[in-house]
């Protein structure tokens, strides 16, 4: 969290030390906009690996973030861009990537695909989930200090989970296995945004992607949501700090993965903005 810290005092000192500029909010005409910062999320990742469960009925899952003893919030590289093209139209794009792993010694079994990893022995675990965005919307609302607008999108998902020690079948110890699952997908998505200045500097910021749907290997939901400020510097730069929400409840029916992933990721996201 120390560096979350010191991007909020460059945010307060960008502030105190703009306020005698005169800017309309550049960012809401700017054609490109870049974003880099740090997303500082807690964590909520559970997993489920079974060949014989049910997709849409409950499973058995892993609790990676309390089970496992993965960390439950660190910060994380996150980027954005933006290209305003026409009148209304726009291309959006985002990335961001968790990853964590740990070793730890079990305090309850743990069912993990076809092995169990016994109370007592010591397991290596961990997870990486990497999420692109990708948006293409269209303004339908807008007169100078404010806009909104509907498009279609697309998240790609990159995720994997393994579990790594001394295992059991039938209650029969096979030694040391790893078990590892991953799946790579783009999903469609619907969204909207809306924006709108305030004070000269001052942009108001909301966003939200959603999917509902059984699309071929997948079956459940995924919710992408920002809400937050930005303040602009000047003509060409501007800070932001906003709250972002990422939560994911699919059942996979995949040759690498059958199961159901369950994951939530949601906290403050501080970038600094470049435009023009």
């Amino acid at each position: 969290m120390r560096a979350v810290g010191l991007l909020c005092a460059l945010l307060i000192s960008a502030i105190a030390h703009g306020q005698d500029e005169s800017q309309s909010g550049g960012l809401l005409d700017a054609t490109y906009f870049v974003s880099v910062g740090l997303f500082a999320p807690d964590r909520k990742i559970r997993l489920g690996l079974d060949a014989s469960i049910e997709l849409t009925g409950p499973d058995p899952y892993v609790d990676f973030s309390e089970t496992l003893d993965l960390k439950s919030r660190d910060e994380t590289f996150s980027a954005e861009f933006g290209w305003n093209f026409g009148e209304r139209w726009q291309f959006r794009g985002q990335y961001f990537r968790i990853e964590d792993k740990q070793r730890v010694a079990l305090t309850e079994d743990v069912e993990w695909g076809d092995y169990v990893f016994n109370e007592g022995t010591s397991v290596a675990a961990g997870t990486d989930m990497q999420i692109t965005r990708l948006f293409f919307g269209r303004k339908f609302w807008g007169s100078g200090n404010y806009e909104a607008g509907l498009g279609l999108g697309g998240h790609i998902l990159d995720l994997s989970g393994y579990i790594n020690g001394e295992a059991s079948v039938d209650d029969e110890l096979v030694g040391f296995v790893q078990e590892r699952a991953s799946v790579s997908q783009p999903l469609p998505n619907i969204g909207g945004w809306f924006r709108r200045v305030y004070a000269e500097r001052w942009i108001f910021r909301a966003r939200l992607d959603w999917l509902a749907a059984d699309i071929g290997k997948y079956n459940g939901h995924i919710f992408n949501g920002s809400l937050g400020v930005a303040y602009t510097m000047n003509t060409h730069f501007g800070i932001g700090l906003s709250y972002n929400l990422f939560e994911i409840d699919l059942g996979i029916d995949d040759s690498d993965w059958q199961g159901r992933v369950r994951s939530r990721f949601e906290g403050p996201y501080l970038a600094l903005t470049v435009f023009w």
